[in-house]
């Protein structure tokens, strides 16, 4: 069942199932070569990480996200994120760091490229092994529930021009204050890089929203 949650996860997060498609059991159960045991399985986790809604008469759809909600859950994300690097500043290895800056390097290498996804699946990545580098289990649960709804919405904010090289020294700058022990700098950093993805894609649903008479 991992792998069908999976493959569903990454649409959604990728777009190919885009915010609003109703769902079939028998289609994806079709498109993904399982039965339909696993794939209603696999819908009920999703439900719970807040990425589909069921509702009543209509079936399943893919969450829609709110300008509320992204403010409301990036303003969550920015705490959470601090707290796991004062955490890692004390409990980091050196394992931990040697995997973050390849992360790292990862991003420098795709920054200027034309594949803004495969750069926020690595930048993804880095917050992940961030949040493990803790050591703090039930940091990391309320981690996942709060930015699995959101994850589909990094390419929107690293599409941004000239985005990318400045998230890579940002997060750069945040490993080197983690590295150096210093959890007041590296706190001050991530919130200020979490905020800041989260004011822009505020704005980014700001433009994109329906423009009323009142706009006029």
């Amino acid at each position: 069942m991992d792998e069908v949650i999976l493959a569903i996860r990454t649409g959604i997060v990728r777009g190919s199932l885009p915010p609003g498609r109703r769902l079939s059991e028998p289609e994806l159960a079709r498109q993904l070569g399982v039965s339909r045991t696993p794939v209603r399985e696999a819908i009920r986790v999703l439900e719970r990480e807040g990425l589909l809604r069921r509702v009543p008469g209509r079936g399943v759809s893919v969450v829609e996200i709110s300008l509320d909600d992204v403010e409301e859950i990036y303003t969550i994300k920015s705490v959470l994120e601090g707290v796991a690097v004062r955490l890692a500043c004390q409990r980091a290895t050196d394992r931990d760091l040697e995997r973050l800056y390849r992360y790292i390097r990862e991003m420098e290498a795709l920054a200027d490229g034309p594949d803004i996804g495969a750069y926020a699946g690595v930048s993804r990545e880095f917050h992940a092994a961030l949040i493990r580098a803790a050591r703090s289990p039930r940091l990391s649960e309320i981690y996942r529930i709060v930015d699995t709804p959101v994850q589909r919405l990094r390419v929107y904010s690293l599409s941004q021009p000239g985005r990318p090289p400045d998230s890579v020294r940002e997060h750069r700058a945040i490993l080197d204050a983690i590295a150096r022990r210093d959890p007041d700098e590296a706190e001050s950093l991530i919130r200020s890089h979490v905020g800041g993805a989260g004011t822009t894609l505020a704005k980014v649903f700001h433009e994109r929203r329906p423009r009323s008479d009142d706009d006029e």
